[in-house]
């Protein structure tokens, strides 16, 4: 029956190659289901901070004071604070990384897109509603410049976590690494100066 049926498949693609027909795979690639669950948790993110602002006021006021503070940190407190960030990323790429190491890897990274999209979503939502017209400016300013070392450093683990034989690359470790740091040093004080022109 196996055999029959494997002839079967066999006989029809070559029908419909000599057809004119062209193959199209049914095969949904990863990094597509990555894109696909940031978007779901995106506009899930900006669905419920919509629906459900009041209860989130007091959180969002509480944000936008933690943008200030960050923005007026000076001295001893701003390398503090740079210090601070670099471990929480730091805490972020080791628990990415183990998440590669598991056999889950694919599964488990979908949620951490899907929960990084909705973060941005909620969060983007928030600040609308909070600033009206010049909410998507303002949030796009929060995350500027310092995405630009995250971005690729998240790309760099989610297309680790898809290879079949995870090799240890000192180089591309020392990269990941250098980027966090970076980021988080354009967080610290790069940053600051964008916000004050939305602040």
């Amino acid at each position: 029956m196996a055999d029959y049926l494997m002839r079967l498949k066999y006989g029809l693609k070559r029908r419909a190659l000599s057809s004119g027909y062209i193959p199209v795979s049914t095969k949904v690639r990863a990094d597509d289901r990555y894109l696909v669950c940031f978007f779901i948790g995106l506009m899930a993110g900006t669905v419920i901070a919509n629906f459900w602002y009041s209860s989130f006021e007091n959180e969002a006021v509480y944000y936008l004071g933690l943008l200030d503070r960050n923005r007026s940190a000076v001295g001893q407190e701003s390398m503090g604070l740079f210090l601070e960030v670099v471990r929480q990323r730091l805490v972020q790429i080791f628990i990415a990384w183990l998440i590669g190491m598991t056999a889950y890897a694919v599964f488990l990274y979908c949620l951490l897109t899907a929960g990084l999209g909705f973060s941005m979503g909620f969060v983007m939502s928030v600040i609308t509603v909070q600033k009206g017209l010049m909410g998507l400016p303002f949030f796009f300013m929060t995350v500027m410049p310092q995405w630009l070392c995250y971005l690729p450093l998240w790309i760099l683990l989610l297309y680790w976590g898809l290879q079949k034989g995870k090799r240890f690359r000192a180089a591309v470790l020392f990269f990941i690494l250098l980027l966090s740091v970076l980021g988080s040093a354009l967080e610290t004080w790069i940053n600051p100066v964008f916000l004050k022109f939305v602040l």
